[in-house]
């Protein structure tokens, strides 16, 4: 019987089944193995055995499987080394009069692979602990996992100015709730909404991750969104650093920070905007949670324009593939604990309060 990876084998006579699905391929030169799943209607099976037979020729190999235990469903799983080309993977049971049932064969070919799954889960990360002195703090703790994220906004792809609140959500990792996107558009937003929001010289702090090393992720300040396409931000798009953007586009002569993040790690951001008087400065510091915190920022720059955004809410940017996660949002007003921020007193703290939503 031929069938490709992740079909199934069966022969309908003796009802037992082949489920085999390619779990590693280390190269055309290098065994790989196989998954293997199957199951059998026989509560006598002593032991199974493998067959393995190269489709280039050749003396067939016998393996023990043993007796794996199955699954609530009666499913045996077993990982299989299989060779370094195509083969034929052969499967029977026997019991304790012999043999139980015939060869059950499955062909499993190298052009039949999937190719390898890039995506690597970030977990639910390191919280960061609440500081004191922060003006607000959305950590999302008492959010319900779900649809509805109170207190934030969601506008769709492209930099659109439209509200779509389908696009963002809150998910469980870990325990942890934080805010989370699958979305696969471009140039999509989520914002911190509400006038308690909407702030001057400030400092913006949290972390973020993605399970997919070709998303677009990022974090947006002094943002106009969802009545203005007026932002700053620092974001990274696929394979690249996190680095400074604004729109309106703005020339800065430090705006990469060479941080280069990968799937599954969690990053850590400080955004500093500093009123100047006649001009914004932007600091930020970006480094992996496994690491130090930088003593200087990576990224600065000066916006001078006559009409740069004078104040504005925080949010998110994310696009392409995977999955993207932020969580643990604190804003510092004015001068803020080890920020560098303006001179501005702090603002007594926000009283956040969250709603559930009956559906």
């Amino acid at each position: 019987m031929l069938l490709r990876s992740r079909e199934i084998a069966r022969i309908c006579a003796l009802t037992l089944y082949v489920f085999s699905a390619l779990t590693a391929v280390a190269g055309l030169s290098q065994a790989r193995e196989e998954g293997l799943r199957w199951s059998h209607p026989r509560l006598d099976v002593q032991r199974f055995e493998a067959q393995i037979q190269p489709l280039s020729g050749g003396a067939p190999q016998l393996v023990s499987m043993g007796l794996p235990t199955p699954d609530a469903q009666g499913i045996y799983r077993q990982d299989l080394e299989v060779g370094d080309g195509d083969v034929e993977v052969s499967l029977r049971a026997e019991g304790p009069g012999g043999v139980l049932s015939d060869w059950t064969a499955a062909q499993l070919r190298l052009d039949d692979a999937p190719p390898p799954d890039p995506t690597v889960e970030p977990g639910a990360g390191i919280e960061i602990p609440p500081t004191a002195g922060a003006a607000t703090r959305l950590d999302f703790a008492d959010n319900p996992p779900g649809p509805v994220v109170s207190g934030w906004v969601d506008t769709t792809n492209n930099f659109s100015l439209s509200v779509d609140d389908t696009l963002f959500d809150v998910v469980s990792v870990g325990g942890n709730p934080m805010l989370h996107t699958a979305s696969t558009a471009s140039d999509v937003h989520s914002h911190a909404a509400g006038a308690n929001q909407i702030r001057s010289n400030f400092e913006i702090r949290g972390r973020l991750a993605m399970d997919h090393p070709d998303a677009s992720i990022g974090v947006t300040t002094y943002s106009g969104y969802p009545a203005e396409d007026v932002y700053y931000r620092i974001g990274r798009e696929s394979g690249g650093a996190f680095r400074f953007t604004g729109r309106p586009g703005l020339n800065c002569s430090s705006e990469d920070s060479d941080v280069i993040p990968v799937a599954g790690e969690w990053i850590r951001f400080k955004i500093d905007v500093i009123d100047e008087v006649d001009q914004n400065r932007i600091r930020a510091k970006l480094w992996s949670e496994s690491e130090s915190e930088p003593s200087e920022p990576q990224i600065e720059c000066v916006d001078a324009r006559s009409d740069r955004p004078s104040q504005g809410t925080f949010g998110v940017w994310s696009g392409g593939p995977g999955n993207k996660y932020w969580d643990d949002f604190e804003a510092f007003q004015g001068e803020s604990p080890g920020g560098g921020g303006g001179t501005a007193p702090p603002l007594p703290p926000v009283l956040l309060q969250i709603i559930p939503v009956t559906p």
